[in-house]
């Protein structure tokens, strides 16, 4: 923790305390995504040191070190209505083991506050996400650990299958396409059968769970694909 905001934080009255977040994309091809909860007296982003912090509600709780000495196991929930950050999440295997950086500083400190300095900070956090814990319509709830708390874990994080997708696809409810719980990010209006023919009815769209006739259909065949199977995956001999 840096002296002045050390002697700031012994005041009586203190200035507002910001939390800023960094989340790191990148084995997804995300880049780092930071985000916080406020924005400036006009409704932009914030600025710190340069960098953009992009508003979205968010809610973050358990940082705090308790009294036994337990390793904290924070929660971050945000919000399911930004079809971008949705379609982030979706396709990245739901975050699992992505670093999460907490920043808090003082609101003074940031790039348009009334005594700029990036080096003004707490000291930071980094977390990863151990795994997605809730998912409503409105929110994602992640629960983290410190990154060197990684006891038992297995990597990769999931069961490796060569051939099949493990998303949660979209159905027909006979009204609506029904998305609660669904992980994959298809929501296009064109319909693919299990043999991978395109339908004009709605109620025939059904993913066969594979690469070709499954995630190329409705993706292109040289879109981005969300496919969480192995394709490249095979049996080797040490001997």
């Amino acid at each position: 923790m840096s002296e002045i905001i050390a002697r700031e934080s012994q005041l009586l009255s203190t200035d507002h305390v910001v939390q800023l977040f960094e989340l790191d994309a990148s084995r997804w091809n995300g880049g780092t995504l930071r985000f916080t909860n406020e924005t400036d007296e006009d409704g932009n982003p914030l600025q710190f040191n340069g960098y953009t912090y992009q508003p979205i509600p968010v809610e973050a709780t358990g940082f705090e070190w308790t009294t036994q000495g337990k390793q904290p196991r924070p929660e971050l929930k945000v919000t399911a209505l930004d079809r971008d950050w949705m379609s982030l999440i979706i396709g990245a295997d739901d975050l699992e083991g992505a670093q999460v950086t907490r920043i808090k500083t003082f609101r003074k400190c940031l790039d348009d506050g009334s005594d700029p300095d990036p080096l003004q900070t707490f000291p930071s956090q980094t977390y990863r996400i151990e795994r997605k814990k809730e998912q409503s319509r409105t929110h994602i709830k992640f629960e983290l650990t410190m990154a060197l708390d990684q006891q038992g874990r297995q990597v990769p994080f999931r069961q490796c299958i060569r051939d099949t997708c493990t998303h949660t696809y979209r159905y027909w409810d006979g009204e609506k396409f029904v998305y609660e719980g669904v992980t994959c990010p298809y929501a296009g209006d064109r319909y693919y059968d299990l043999q991978g023919n395109e339908v004009g009815d709605p109620a025939e769209d059904v993913c066969p769970k594979d690469l070709n006739h499954g995630c190329k259909k409705r993706f292109g065949e040289n879109g981005r694909l969300p496919f969480r199977g192995f394709p490249g995956l095979a049996r080797t001999s040490t001997t």
